[in-house]
């Protein structure tokens, strides 16, 4: 349905080429499920990022986000129902003159918890992932000591 992101807060300074944020998903189930049942739905999400663009000095990174989430009504599982969702966002780092040569994506904790709740049953699912992305600068070369361009 919808992806939102938002800044979190840092416990220690700031690090360059390194941004923290928060994804949350709102997805819609088709199917149902009892906030109060011991079988709660299962969820993955998968990220993958794009190819980095630079326009100026800031590089936009895209970010896929395939989220699955399995939702069931008894414990055997053999009515499983799989929902696939992707989401697309793009993060920015202000600041640069050049593409980096490796990003770097962690997920650092996720707060999962159905939502819509009718009744006892939860019509979506919200999921919060408290995510890091991260650049590595491509390297210059090192200048020889001598300083006339050979490699003595």
């Amino acid at each position: 349905m919808a992806v939102t992101i938002s800044p979190v807060g840092l416990a220690t300074a700031p690090v360059a080429n390194t941004l923290a944020f928060m994804a949350t998903y709102k997805e819609k189930l088709c199917r149902p499920f009892c906030v109060d049942s011991t079988i709660q739905p299962q969820v993955s999400v998968v990220y993958t990022t794009g190819t980095p663009k630079l326009d100026r000095t800031t590089v936009f990174i895209p970010v896929k986000a395939v989220i699955t989430i399995v939702t069931q009504s008894n414990p055997c599982g053999c009515n499983a129902h799989t929902q696939l969702f992707t989401e697309n966002f793009v993060v920015a780092f202000q600041g640069r003159t050049s593409l980096p040569t490796t990003v770097t994506l962690t997920n650092v904790g996720r707060d999962i918890f159905g939502s819509n709740v009718n009744c006892g049953c939860a019509h979506s699912y919200t999921i919060n992932d408290s995510l890091v992305i991260s650049l590595v600068a491509p390297t210059t070369p090192a200048v020889n000591e001598g300083g006339d361009g050979t490699d003595n």
